[in-house]
């Protein structure tokens, strides 16, 4: 009895151990990112032989050295940004649900194959995807367009394989009842799937905003200056005879505001929405 509760005590204090080392790989990185917003250029390039622990007092210097730069907007970058990322993420939602519903609760032909070829597509890197996907955004007229960013990566099949798993646990005694009381099939979704999924639709939503919010090869392709993105106008900051370090930590601290506020209005469901559709009835 006493050997158990010493390897219980044991596995516990390696358990808290590993979570320590876990965070403070994670948050480290961030703060690291806040204290150099703060820093003048020169303190921040000794900090390899000074480390800086605290905030300084020149981050509204910095800032206003990134809004003096007359190549890169920044304010209108975090807007094209958060405008982009939030319709993109609102139309996936509605197309990868709606996918997700069809496949889960729906026979048709070549459903599988069908299905299967969607999900066979996660495979391919997006490099390989640019090229293709400009000349047919190029004939479609949507250059320099948000559309450009939206509408290419609007059907995400990961978002359409999370949902189907998802929408496999609604009954399908439930549908068939709601069918005899004279449903539609889209009041079926958008009044019975919908509605048991919010979950599993804040946690898909967090990932497809994450996705769009870091793209950086295709926006950076597509579209033009007064356009960009946070990833493009961050890369605007790196010349070819000198790095802005002190800019470009001000504006990839503000980049994650936006990022933490979306993760923390939805992080109530986000784990509960990840584990949906895992547990197997």
């Amino acid at each position: 009895m006493r050997k158990q509760t010493r390897d219980e005590a044991i596995w516990r204090f390696l358990g808290y151990t590993f979570v320590l080392l876990v965070t403070l790989l994670m948050v480290v990185p961030i703060y690291w990112i806040i204290v150099a917003s703060t820093l003048p250029e020169q303190a921040f390039l000794s900090a390899g032989t000074d480390i800086q622990l605290f905030p300084g007092s020149n981050f509204f210097a910095n800032l206003e050295a990134l809004q003096a730069r007359e190549s890169v907007d920044f304010i209108q970058s975090i807007w094209n940004s958060v405008f982009i990322a939030i319709v993109y993420t609102l139309l996936s939602l509605v197309l990868c649900s709606m996918g997700g519903f069809a496949f889960a609760k729906y026979e048709f032909r070549f459903k599988e194959p069908i299905f299967y070829a969607i999900l066979a597509t996660l495979t391919l890197p997006i490099q390989l995807l640019v090229i293709p996907l400009f000349l047919l955004i190029s004939q479609m007229g949507l250059t320099n367009s948000y559309w450009a960013i939206i509408l290419p990566w609007a059907a995400n099949p990961l978002g359409i394989f999370l949902m189907r798993q998802n929408m496999k646990q609604i009954p399908d005694a439930l549908l068939e009842s709601a069918r005899i009381d004279g449903a539609t099939e889209f009041q079926l979704y958008y009044r019975i799937a919908l509605p048991t999924m919010k979950s599993s639709l804040a946690a898909l939503a967090i990932v497809l905003f994450l996705f769009q919010w870091n793209l950086f090869l295709f926006p950076l392709v597509v579209l033009n200056q007064g356009k960009y993105t946070i990833p493009v106008a961050i890369n605007e900051l790196v010349g070819a005879q000198r790095v802005y370090y002190d800019q470009i930590m001000v504006a990839a601290a503000l980049s994650i505001i936006p990022l933490f506020l979306v993760f923390l209005f939805l992080q109530r469901h986000f784990v509960s929405g990840i584990l949906a559709g895992s547990v197997k009835e």
